[in-house]
C-alpha cells in the first residue's frame, strides 16, 4: 500500500504549493464530511441514549415524598392498590372479608357475592389497557355486634388492600348493645371486554 502510495506523493510534492494545500484541503473536508455522517452521529445517539439511561436511574434512586393529602388518605383508607385481574381480584376480597370478619367477636355474619358492574370507561382512565375494561365486583355482607366492634371491622374493612370501597352502610338496633351491620364491599377488576362467540 505504501509503495504504491510513494509514486502519488512524488507526483503532489512536485506541484506547486497552492495545488498541494488545495489537495490536503479537501481530502481533509471529504474525511469531515464523512466522520460528520457517520462516527458523530453514532455518538451522539450513544450520548442520547446515556443521558436517559443516567436520567431513569436518578429517578428510581431519589427518594419518594408523599403530600399530606396522600399520607392521610393511605393512613385512612390503607395501600392504593391499582385494579388486578378479575379472578384474584374476587377471590383476595372474599379472603379479605372472611379474615377481618373472623378477628372480630361477631356473631350471625354472613358473606356474599351478589354482583358485577362495569364501570364507565372514563371513571378510571389510563387502567384498563386496549380490549379491557375495569369491573366492580360487589359482595353484601351482613352481621352482628357491639358498636366498638362494628367500627373495627368497617376499619379494617376500608384499610384492606383487596377491598375499594364500601358504599350502602345500614345499621339496625338489636336486643342490648347488639347492631345488625348490612353493607356492600367492592373490589374493582380489569377484566377482558372480548364478547363471547354464540354458538
Amino acid at each position: 500500500m505504501i509503495e504504491r502510495l510513494q509514486p502519488f506523493l512524488a507526483r503532489v510534492a512536485s506541484w506547486p504549493r497552492a495545488m498541494r494545500w488545495a489537495l490536503w484541503a479537501t481530502c481533509m473536508t471529504l474525511a469531515f464530511l464523512v466522520w460528520d455522517s457517520t462516527i458523530a452521529r453514532i455518538g451522539a445517539n450513544w450520548s442520547m441514549k446515556a443521558a436517559a439511561m443516567e436520567e431513569q436511574i436518578a429517578k428510581v434512586n431519589s427518594p419518594i415524598h408523599f403530600t399530606a393529602s396522600v399520607r392521610n388518605a393511605i393512613t385512612s383508607f390503607g395501600e392504593i392498590k391499582i385494579p388486578r385481574d378479575k379472578t384474584l381480584g374476587t377471590t383476595a376480597m372474599t379472603g379479605a372479608v372472611h379474615e377481618i370478619l373472623g378477628s372480630h367477636p361477631v356473631r350471625n355474619d354472613k358473606y356474599a357475592r351478589t354482583k358485577t358492574t362495569r364501570m364507565r370507561a372514563g371513571v378510571l382512565p389510563g387502567i384498563a389497557q386496549g380490549g379491557k375494561h375495569v369491573e366492580q365486583i360487589i359482595g353484601d355482607i351482613l352481621f352482628e355486634a357491639t358498636q366498638e366492634v362494628v367500627l373495627k371491622v368497617i376499619a379494617d374493612l376500608e384499610s384492606s388492600p383487596w377491598i375499594d370501597a364500601i358504599s350502602n352502610v345500614r345499621l339496625t338496633k338489636k336486643d342490648g348493645r347488639m347492631i345488625r351491620v348490612d353493607l356492600l364491599v367492592e373490589a374493582w377488576v380489569v377484566t377482558s371486554s372480548q364478547r363471547r362467540r354464540r354458538r
